[in-house]
């Protein structure tokens, strides 16, 4: 059995995605294909517009054969332990190829991983983030910069991959369509990023993307709660104000004096001040936004330290949801997997191995008013579609 993996958010999941999807199936034909997707919240540090079984769901609708869901403390992560942690996922279910956007798909993403691999530069610079000081060192090594975002996000692939004895193929698919990041729908296309497609989302433009998603996610968009920091400011905000300097120190990466600067710049703003606008009165050379918004996700999920650890030393395979194909894989991998493979929520379970990814779905659901993991068994999605038209 030939084993595909993709990496992925779907947030939401698009005509880019469904892309991919199709150019995995057209080189491999015969493959099962693993998605390994974040759940409710994400790497960038924001909750998913619409909830992880919903986005699996689509996925399953399209071409994916098995939905494992990256534990979120994986999720919130710099892209380097995001990578691995996916990674470590994809090769417990047998994955032999990973498939994955570039900007430049002509890299040899495994030649530049085994120049950076043992990158130990000086981070320790207070006027520039931990990111900026990584591309300068990465810049020193192989001769040019990587620091577009899915380069970037192939590079972590790549070092992952080389950690673990280089287990993968690495398959590299050319972006197409917009940029990452661009924040406008193109006229005329059927590709665009997902920031562009939130944005109009975000605005109340459901038809404005009609073009750039799948049936099902459209159908998906429009019935659904469409959710944003929007939604949790409040309850962050409670939390920040309310909160000492010492239990803001207590969660998971809060360090350097950030729990002060955190409460003093929210303080200093007005009541009227959102999300956005206590973002970038924290943000710094040092402290980019993203580092900050997943700051923000971590203490809103009141996420430790020792829980981090305790996930990273002890990971689990958390299912989504399968087709037949899906089915037969699990068939073959349930007797292999050293990680616990987890259909149900049991009270052990969710006491023992999903201790924050639970409080997470309940934090979810506050927006979504969808119920997230009590009681929710992976879905079965069976294809009415020959394989051949995906």
């Amino acid at each position: 059995m030939v084993v595909v993996g993709i990496i992925a958010e779907y947030n939401p999941f698009h005509n880019g995605h469904l892309y991919q999807i199709r150019q995995t199936r057209k080189r491999f034909p015969t493959a099962t294909l693993v998605v390994v997707m974040s759940g409710n919240f994400l790497e960038r540090g924001e909750p998913a517009i619409v909830d992880k079984w919903t986005r699996a769901n689509e996925a399953l609708h399209c071409g994916v054969d098995l939905v494992v869901e990256l534990p979120v403390a994986f999720c919130v992560q710099p892209a380097d332990r995001f990578a691995a942690g996916a990674v470590l996922l994809l090769r417990e279910m047998g994955v032999q190829k990973l498939v994955f956007g570039a900007e430049h798909a002509d890299y040899d993403f495994a030649a530049l991983a085994e120049k950076v691999g043992t990158v130990h530069g000086d981070f320790s610079r207070y006027n520039e983030s931990f990111a900026a000081a990584y591309q300068r060192v990465v810049a020193e090594k192989i001769g040019h910069r990587v620091d577009q975002p899915n380069d970037m996000l192939g590079l972590a692939y790549a070092k992952a991959n080389r950690e673990m004895g280089n287990f993968l193929e690495l398959v590299p698919l050319q972006r197409m369509g917009a940029a990452h990041h661009a924040t406008v729908l193109a006229p005329g296309k059927n590709i665009a990023s997902a920031s562009a497609i939130r944005a109009q989302l975000m605005q109340a433009k459901t038809a404005s993307v009609n073009n750039y998603v799948p049936q099902q996610t459209l159908s998906d968009l429009a019935e659904q709660q469409l959710v944003s920091w929007a939604d949790f400011w409040p309850l962050l905000r409670y939390q920040l104000l309310t909160a000492t300097h010492e239990q803001l120190r207590n969660f998971y990466d809060v360090t350097e004096g950030l729990e002060f600067r955190m409460k003093e710049k929210l303080e200093r703003l007005p009541q009227t001040a959102d999300f956005e606008t206590w973002l970038q009165a924290v943000k710094s050379k040092r402290y980019t936004y993203t580092h900050l918004a997943r700051l923000a996700v971590i203490i809103l999920l009141q996420v430790t330290a020792a829980e981090v650890k305790h996930v990273s030393e002890k990971p689990y395979l958390r299912l989504l949801g399968f087709t037949p194909a899906g089915q037969q894989l699990l068939n073959q991998r349930k007797k292999k997997v050293a990680f616990p493979l987890i259909t149900r929520v049991t009270q052990q379970i969710r006491q023992e191995q999903l201790q924050v990814d639970y409080r997470a779905g309940l934090i979810y659901e506050l927006a979504s008013l969808r119920v997230q993991d009590h009681g929710r068994a992976p879905l079965r999605v069976g294809y009415s579609l020959s394989r051949e038209s995906h």
